[in-house]
């Protein structure tokens, strides 16, 4: 699975919506839609000062639902929040809107993996996705061999996003202890910003997700954008 993140609606609802519209064309698989959140811990000074940039345009998380209500993408679909975000929406009631639109499950960058009973106590019956990282100790990832979350979320770094690629010895034999052993693919973020770091992630891990580079991209125009999946939509495993 190749997919990208990108913040829902911005830098412009109709250049968000021809963005997914690419990403579709070029056939990549996957998407990440950001929830602009005031406060969001996971994300390095770029991404963060878009979020807020886009909380400033009047992008919520009520708009980027009717933007796909709106239009429809073959592409497998994540909605990328925090805990705070689900519980002001009513978790039940934003379950029940995003199964109808067909979107695939929940990335909530806050959520620890032990934690996912809070929100399903609370009506989320869409898949929320699992994270490791390069602190998960082999415990924890011995028990994510047997989820069926859609993909297991591989933070790539110590860090936030926008960090700069570098897998240690321990993380690469972390992901390849869990690739080809779970029920779901293994995808590799934070970090992955061309060809050769999305390359570096297909050795280790079953796919990758590109973030910051995908939101810079766009920002600077369709065209920029253009140019990043074309560099990355034939890279081999």
């Amino acid at each position: 699975m190749r997919g990208f993140y990108l913040i829902g609606n911005y830098p412009d609802r109709e250049t968000f919506v021809r963005a997914l519209g690419m990403i579709e064309d070029y056939g990549f698989d996957f998407v990440e839609v950001g929830v602009p959140f005031s406060d969001p811990v996971a994300d390095g000074p770029f991404l963060a000062k878009r979020a807020q940039m886009a909380i400033e345009r009047g992008v919520t998380f009520r708009s980027i639902i009717e933007t796909f209500k709106e239009h429809r993408f073959n592409l497998k679909t994540y909605v990328m929040t925090y805990s705070n975000i689900v519980l002001a929406n009513d978790p039940a009631w934003l379950n029940e809107v995003l199964s109808e639109i067909g979107f695939d499950g929940l990335i909530i960058a806050d959520l620890p993996n032990r934690m996912h009973w809070f929100f399903r106590n609370r009506g989320i019956t869409l898949p929320i996705v699992h994270f490791a990282t390069p602190e998960s100790r082999y415990e924890e990832l011995e028990r994510l061999k047997s989820v069926d979350s859609g993909f297991i979320y591989y933070v790539s770094v110590r860090g936030i996003t926008g960090a700069r690629l570098e897998l240690d010895g321990e993380t690469k034999e972390k992901l390849l202890y869990l690739k080809g052993k779970t029920r779901v693919p293994v995808i590799l973020g934070f970090g992955i910003k061309d060809r050769i770091t999305a390359g570096v992630a297909l050795e280790y891990a079953d796919g990758f997700v590109v973030g910051t580079e995908a939101v810079r991209r766009l920002e600077e125009g369709l065209d920029s954008f253009r140019e990043l999946l074309k560099e990355l939509v034939d890279i081999k495993k």
